[in-house]
């Protein structure tokens, strides 16, 4: 049979040490009143990003309102294999374009992604095939197709909407 452990060795393995516990509260007091901000500044890193979990199929980043936003779009470019870029016909970038992606194989269409390009630049990882891009301002669809290839310079695509 297995032998009681000693009541001292019990104490020593399942107290918790006040040591530890004043240094749990402690980050915890620290950082919550930070916890805005530190949110805020996750928020500009990946501001241009927007990625949703349940597409996962296709991984996309948007934005580029800034010079700041472009530069961050710039480095990561390389990681997108379809770069689309919204503006109006007087050369007027555009932000918040509601957009669709639909793969076309074989007769079957199915869309694997949808969002808001928070930006005028909005970088698609798509698998190679070939594809219906859509995008929407002011009530009017417009849509393009892209075929990606398995490597090689990314595809890219404009559109351009009429001012009012």
């Amino acid at each position: 049979m297995n032998k009681p452990l000693p009541t001292f060795a019990l104490q020593a393995c399942c107290r918790p040490s006040p040591l530890s516990l004043q240094n749990v509260l402690l980050a915890i007091a620290v950082t919550l009143p930070w916890s805005p901000l530190l949110a805020a500044a996750a928020a500009d890193v990946v501001g241009t990003s927007t990625t949703s979990a349940s597409q996962s199929e296709v991984s996309w980043t948007s934005g580029g309102v800034s010079e700041e936003g472009r530069e961050e779009l710039r480095q990561v470019a390389s990681h997108y294999n379809v770069h689309v870029m919204f503006s109006e016909q007087r050369g007027s970038y555009l932000a918040g374009i509601p957009f669709s992606v639909v793969r076309l194989a074989q007769g079957k269409e199915r869309q694997i992604a949808s969002g808001v390009s928070e930006g005028p630049l909005l970088y698609l990882k798509l698998a190679p095939g070939a594809y219906r891009i859509a995008a929407e301002v002011d009530g009017v669809w417009q849509k393009q197709h892209v075929r990606v290839g398995a490597g090689g310079s990314p595809a890219r695509m404009s559109f351009v909407f009429r001012g009012k």
